[in-house]
């Protein structure tokens, strides 16, 4: 069904959902995935996943520098969580945190989560975070940690496309499994929910045991306890972690978004000229405005992940490949059309 060498989840959604509308979609070279043709008679358009020719390469350099991206949105008067940039441990960095109490240490220009800790509240913490962030990254960010709940909004041509919250993955006692059983279900449920491959696991008792049982041990169990039945738990523990290793669920929550919360993000993603932006925020609730007490944007990304919202955990699922399409290939769908192509 899929092209030679195409394994990305999110290619094989774009390539998938393309066909199905009737343009053809394969790989610009054989066997790489890092460009896409989507085309329609002579006509084409080159894509790298979620970046075309819409996006300013001035954007998409912005998008990998948090400094420039949280100083032009502060400048809009958005609510970003306090931060600095050093190039490594030292005062400046040990009285950041003595005035926060909680940060996010983090490198400037890498992608993703790599790198990155959360809820660090010690010097000896701080200096093991700065650390794996240097490792990533030749400059680092230190960030006010900020509590409340993770939301990722997509947003696609200025419009709100979807909006998930996460949470870092747990399970939940039936009352008749163990812990251990409970994760390998749940891991057989995500391999198995999709048509286009192998969707992501969660955590690997093996690979991961010592920091799982670690954490199992804060919550009073074992991995062959028996919880009860609707009784949640936690297989990460955020304080102190690096979030490249935190798998999460995503909860579609669209409907609910607060119309202030929408345009204020929407202009975010306007501000740094970025066409498909996924929006990182945290706020006690999507559905109350955000202001600077009560949450902030923590990130813009330029390449953002539509699978989660394809395949979340949990509400709807949401075709956001193809607005992402229709939004990228309008001429090409006109073409078609006018053509009977």
């Amino acid at each position: 069904m899929f092209p030679k060498g195409i394994h990305n989840l999110q290619n094989r959604l774009i390539i998938s959902k393309a066909r199905e509308m009737g343009i053809a979609c394969d790989p610009l070279l054989e066997g790489c995935e890092d460009f896409l043709k989507l085309s329609v008679g002579d006509k084409q358009i080159i894509i790298n996943k979620t970046r075309s020719h819409r996006l300013p390469l001035i954007a998409g350099l912005l998008a990998k520098n948090k400094q420039a991206c949280n100083r032009l949105l502060h400048e809009q008067g958005m609510p970003v969580p306090s931060f600095i940039v050093i190039p490594e441990m030292g005062s400046e960095a040990a009285d950041f945190l003595k005035r926060h109490g909680s940060i996010v240490v983090k490198p400037l220009d890498a992608s993703s989560s790599m790198g990155v800790t959360l809820d660090v509240r010690t010097e000896d913490e701080l200096q093991a975070a700065i650390g794996l962030a240097g490792v990533h990254g030749s400059s680092i960010m230190l960030q006010q940690y900020v509590t409340g709940i993770d939301y990722r909004v997509l947003i696609i041509n200025g419009e709100v496309a979807a909006v998930n919250e996460y949470r870092p993955v747990y399970v939940e006692g039936n009352g008749t499994s163990t812990v251990r059983a409970l994760i390998k279900q749940l891991n057989q449920e995500r391999i198995e929910m999709t048509h286009i491959g192998e969707y992501e696991a969660f955590p690997q008792v093996d690979a991961e045991a010592e920091r799982l049982l670690e954490v199992l041990r804060a919550q009073g169990t074992t991995l062959d306890e028996v919880p009860d039945a609707g009784k949640e738990i936690e297989l990460y523990d955020l304080r102190n972690s690096a979030a490249g290793k935190i798998s999460e669920f995503y909860k579609d929550c669209t409907e609910i978004i607060h119309p202030e919360n929408a345009r204020m993000i929407i202009q975010a993603a306007k501000t740094l000229q970025i066409d498909v932006a996924g929006v990182d925020v945290r706020c006690r609730d999507i559905r109350t405005p955000i202001s600077r007490d009560q949450g902030g944007i923590l990130e813009v990304n330029a390449l953002p992940d539509m699978t989660h919202h394809v395949f979340p955990h949990g509400g709807a699922t949401r075709d956001v490949v193809r607005l992402y399409l229709e939004y990228l290939c309008q001429e090409l769908l006109e073409y078609k059309t006018y053509n009977n192509v």
